[in-house]
């Protein structure tokens, strides 16, 4: 096993993921793929942000997502370093969490996923669909789902 992907999106199931695959990573020597998926696309420049800056404009919400972002999976990465991981990379993306997860995975080739379940429900979880289920459904390659 060489590359893990764990979802991270703040929540307690995430943070027990990460330490699940934490583990993995540093018993097989692997990579920890940290990935956050925001909802809401992107669509501010840099040079927009430092406008909005010297103008004391507020940005969208997008902004305060992003960094949210970037936040959760540096947050991650400290974790999983602190745990022992050697290797490991960080990426925000944009979309749906399960098919911009299920994406990296065969972009990256990764050899497991490991994501958290809120446990929703059975009504909800239908009514909604579960990021969880999609992914386990979906997937290319193993995927473990932890509680």
């Amino acid at each position: 096993m060489k590359d893990i992907l764990v979802a991270l999106d703040g929540s307690e199931p995430a943070d027990r993921a990460l330490t699940v695959a934490a583990d993995l990573a540093v018993r097989y020597g692997a990579t920890l793929h940290l990935v956050h998926v925001m909802l809401h696309p992107l669509v501010v420049s840099a040079e927009l942000k430092e406008f909005a800056r010297t103008e004391r404009v507020d940005l969208p919400v997008a902004v305060e997502m992003s960094a949210q972002g970037q936040s959760i999976v540096t947050a991650g990465r400290v974790s999983a370093t602190g745990k022992g991981v050697h290797s490991v990379k960080t990426e925000v993306l944009t979309g749906d969490p399960a098919e911009q997860l299920l994406e990296y995975a065969r972009e990256q080739a990764v050899d497991l996923v490991v994501v958290g379940r809120r446990g929703v429900g059975k009504i909800r979880g239908l009514l909604m669909g579960s990021v969880s289920w999609k992914v386990n459904s979906l997937a290319e390659c193993p995927v473990l789902t932890v509680r």
